[in-house]
């Protein structure tokens, strides 16, 4: 007899079940086993429930300054639990639309621990017992959990990784956020923003590594004229943890001693593989993930994987768009799937962050010939009204046809902005048809535009 499900998809993330509804939109049988709640890292414990935080504190930010803008606002004040309660109420209603497509596609939830046994079959543990499935296709999108250090254990209020800060409705009155990533940066500014002490301590020469060295650096004047503690070229040596108190060792070429009532420890992560298979069966790996084929195929015949399962870039849409490659190549005839090497990545503190392809130093480093455009916000009429005014838009043209090879923008809206670049790249565009398609006035977007001119050498509003 042939297997019930044409698809068991293991794991409920981003990856996973747009994988999952592709498949059912195809006409395919399919099954979705998730642990705790559909939406994943990125929708319970991650995207979602962070940037509704992040929300509150660009409000409260924004009432702090209502002078500014001709306004009274007098005795402000905010309610931390009540901003944390707001956050997973998002997360919750996120996680019942994923339920209600799953309903309206046909995709069979199965609430449960998954383990992947020999020969395409899947053993689903649930509370009231075992039961074995089987499918003529298996993909793995299991993701990713925060990684750790030995030495600072996590237990809730005084260690945290981002999954207990998102739920935890105690402010703490000092924090160390040991990382100096997008997770890092954003927590930083959210703590910032409600008067919590905040120290970065990365252990790299510089924030977001792998960033263009100019964003960086402008990220990191913003975050310490707001307070913010940065130390770069530090590491986090050894740690005391009290009951009121956790005391840092940090090495480096500023040693010292940090005590703080939290810290946060955002670096990185490990994926979720081997509490996945069942004893006696193993994946290739590279690099500690699941090393996958170009059609996404792991060692294993007939079982696939996406998502951050399979490593780097680990970003929401990225797993998006690799679930429904794989989907894709299995179930479309003649379709050859893709793996992504162009994305966009962003970080939503204030100022914004976001950037797609080369860096300037990387461009320098392939000895490329190319034009840089570089555009302010304080030459924008929008951001200045809004009072937005910090930041810049960088975009790299190559030489000599102007097709883009990377962009890097600092400043308000900058997770918007990208997208018409990333559109730009995708349909091979170039410095000409930025400048020539008209883009509303006023808006942030006009910057785009006028970096084009800039690179062109012929600026019209600087």
């Amino acid at each position: 007899m042939a297997p019930p499900y044409d698809l068991i998809v293991l794991g409920g993330g981003p990856a996973g079940y747009v994988a999952a509804l592709r498949a059912a939109q195809l006409g395919k049988r399919v099954a979705c086993i998730e642990q705790e709640r559909l939406g994943g890292t990125c929708g319970n414990w991650g995207c979602i429930p962070s940037k509704a935080l992040l929300k509150s504190a660009e409000v409260f930010e924004l009432f702090s300054r209502a002078q500014e803008f001709g306004l009274r606002s007098h005795d402000h004040d905010f309610d931390f639990p009540a901003i944390i309660e707001r956050s997973r109420s998002v997360a919750a209603r996120m996680a019942g639309g994923v339920k209600h497509l799953f309903e309206a596609r046909g995709v069979d939830e199965l609430r449960g621990k998954g383990l992947l046994l020999p020969d395409r079959k899947v053993r689903l543990i649930r509370d009231d017992g075992e039961e074995t499935l089987a499918a003529e296709h298996i993909l793995l999108a299991t993701g990713c959990r925060p990684r750790t250090l030995p030495f600072l254990p996590v237990q809730g209020e005084r260690v945290m990784t981002s999954r207990q800060a998102l739920a935890s409705t105690v402010r703490p009155e000092s924090v160390a956020i040991i990382g100096g990533g997008a997770i890092g940066v954003e927590f930083a500014y959210f703590y910032s923003v409600f008067g919590s002490r905040v120290t970065i301590v990365e252990l790299l020469p510089s924030l977001l590594p792998g960033s263009d060295a100019e964003v960086a650096k402008g990220l990191t004047r913003s975050l310490s004229k707001r307070g913010i503690q940065i130390l770069t070229g530090a590491k986090v040596e050894s740690a005391r943890i009290g009951e009121k108190s956790v005391l840092l060792e940090i090495g480096g070429k500023a040693p010292q001693r940090l005590e703080v009532s939290s810290v946060l420890v955002a670096i990185g992560v490990e994926p979720n593989l081997d509490s996945s298979l069942a004893p006696g069966v193993s994946l290739e790996k590279e690099g500690g993930f699941v090393k996958v084929d170009s059609r996404y195929e792991t060692s294993l015949p007939g079982v696939f994987a996406a998502g951050d399962i399979i490593g780097p870039p680990l970003l929401a849409h990225v797993a998006f768009r690799e679930g429904m490659e794989a989907v894709e190549g299995l179930f479309v005839p003649g379709k050859v799937p893709a793996r992504v090497d162009r994305f966009p990545s962003c970080v939503y503190s204030q100022p914004q962050v976001a950037m797609l392809g080369l860096t300037e130093e990387q461009a320098r480093e392939r000895k490329l010939a190319f034009r840089v455009g570089r555009y302010p916000y304080t030459a924008n009429g929008k951001a200045m009204a809004s009072g937005d005014s910090t930041g810049f838009v960088k975009i790299l043209f190559s030489e000599p046809h102007g097709e883009i090879l990377g962009a890097h923008i600092l400043g308000a809206e900058a997770s918007e902005l990208i997208a018409e670049l990333s559109v730009t790249i995708a349909s091979e565009g170039t410095s000409s048809e930025l400048h020539d398609a008209i883009h509303p006035h006023p808006t942030l977007s006009e910057m785009i535009g006028e970096a084009a001119l800039v690179a062109e050498k012929r600026p019209l509003h600087i």
